[in-house]
């Protein structure tokens, strides 16, 4: 199964103005997305089949 990280247009501006107070939250966060396209049930269920 292919699943895909989508971030939404607030949270790519509100990572915009992080980045520039955290130098590594870019590849963190690549980190993290590759995580999830691999594993795509890592996290907590919050409900109707969303982790």
């Amino acid at each position: 199964m292919n699943f895909n990280v989508i971030a939404t247009e607030p949270f790519e501006r509100k990572l915009k103005r992080l980045a520039k107070k955290y130098k590594s939250i870019k590849s963190d966060l690549a980190l993290v997305i590759d995580e999830l396209s691999q594993n795509p049930t890592l996290g907590t269920p919050i409900g109707k089949d969303c982790f």
